[in-house]
């Protein structure tokens, strides 16, 4: 009998691990997103999840990482070296449509104290509401693997004049989001909301039966399934994402929200990628009562450009309502034109959508149409912050609704 011991000479344990470049960032920010730590066998797989996961907190202009030997045969040693770059970004956005213009301004700071901790504020104007939020979220809270989300909101839509009615909302959430299993990451947080619906004698049926005062608690999270190659700017690979609310006073009129999104991404040439998007979600009334006005859902501007946010879907007596359900399908392409022009970038998409769906009147349901359209984005880096283009025709529509033909957005770093 023969007796073979087989020793596998390519094992090697992580000596130390040194970091380099970071003056504002403090360190252990940097340390709280490796997986592997010193001592540890030398995983090469983890090794490169952990510099894309330094990558990916995008606070760093360049990030660059090297093993080296040490002191020890068993033993090597990673050199982590990062580049800062300006992490506070203010933006502003406009766009032009058949029925007037909206803006919105914003200030963004992803490295607060040097600790990764995100502040965003943001507040967006139209003719008929104003819209503000500020959040705050504090990754590895308390040293742990789960992140910290506090966000208060407000929003205040006033369409007393043409359709006689003026909502108030004013909300609070706190949150947190955390890796449950191996790229699954669950997202719960609670929600206090008190919202105010006035009315006058212009006002539908439907208005004048849920004017009043509402108190919120909801329940919502989310599941995220992260296939791609990378979370920043990611060329391959998929992602899938489910999401819940659900009201705990039941015994008033809630609703019950549902959605679901999927991404995928492609690179069909040398750094130019393909990315397709489909998008899903549902109200429904907690109850015999239907849906509240302010529930209703409206479409994202990102899921259907070339058509003026919320300005889609079922009109009851001229006024854009919402709907119950909606999905939409999104493709986009950078097209590798121009590519000496390194301060520019080119690319090409196409929208379809649809916001459908009204409980209380199965007349202006408003299922059979759908809405498309085409068009070029730019994306500008000046010397003062990203400037953006997107141009959209649409394809189909509906003689209703609210096209937007043109929209920019201006950001710039400190």
């Amino acid at each position: 009998i023969v007796i073979k011991i087989i020793e596998d000479s390519n094992s090697f344990y992580v000596n130390k691990i040194n970091i380099f470049g970071n003056t504002v960032t403090v360190e252990e920010v940097i340390r709280n997103e490796l997986i592997i730590d010193e001592g540890d066998p030398l995983n090469k797989v983890l090794f490169n999840k952990s510099i894309n996961n330094i990558k990916s907190m995008n606070i760093f202009k360049q990030v660059s990482s090297e093993i080296v030997d040490s002191d020890k045969e068993s033993q090597k040693s990673i050199n982590i070296s990062v580049e800062e770059k300006p992490t506070g970004q203010i933006s502003l956005g406009a766009g032009v449509g058949t029925s007037g213009t909206s803006t919105s301004f914003g200030v963004v700071e992803n490295n607060f104290l040097g600790k990764a901790i995100k502040l965003n504020s943001n507040l967006t104007v139209s003719e008929e509401s104003i819209k503000g939020l500020f959040s705050y979220t504090k990754p590895k809270y308390n040293n742990s693997d789960k992140d910290l989300t506090l966000s208060f909101q407000a929003q205040e839509t006033d369409r007393m004049t043409d359709f006689g009615y003026k909502s108030n909302d004013t909300g609070f959430s706190v949150g947190t989001n955390f890796e449950y299993l191996e790229d699954l990451y669950f997202a719960p947080s609670f929600l206090i909301n008190h919202e105010t619906l006035s009315t006058a004698s212009t006002a539908s049926s439907l208005l004048k039966k849920q004017e009043g005062s509402y108190f919120d608690t909801e329940v919502k999270y989310s599941l995220f399934y992260d296939q791609r190659d990378q979370t920043y700017q990611p060329s391959d690979g998929y992602s899938t994402l489910f999401f819940q609310t659900v009201p705990v006073n039941v015994d008033e009129n809630q609703t019950l929200v549902n959605g679901i999104e999927y991404n995928s991404y492609y690179e069909y040439i040398d750094n130019q990628v393909l990315s397709f998007t489909l998008f899903a979600k549902a109200a429904s009334s907690v109850g015999d009562k239907d849906v509240r006005i302010s529930d209703r859902l409206y479409l994202p501007s990102s899921k259907l450009r070339g058509f003026e946010y919320s300005k889609i879907g079922p009109i009851d007596g001229g006024d854009f309502v919402g709907g119950n359900y909606l999905s939409s399908f999104n493709a986009q392409a950078n097209l590798p034109i121009f590519q000496s022009l390194e301060t520019f970038d080119f690319n090409i998409f196409y929208d379809a959508a649809n916001v459908w769906g009204v409980d209380y009147n199965s007349s202006i349901n408003d299922s059979s149409a759908l809405r498309s359209a085409t068009g070029l984005g730019v994306d500008w880096y000046t010397p003062i912050g990203p400037l953006s283009f997107s141009f959209s025709q649409p394809l189909t529509k509906k003689s209703t609704d609210k096209t937007e033909t043109f929209r920019f957005n201006l950001g710039t770093t400190f």
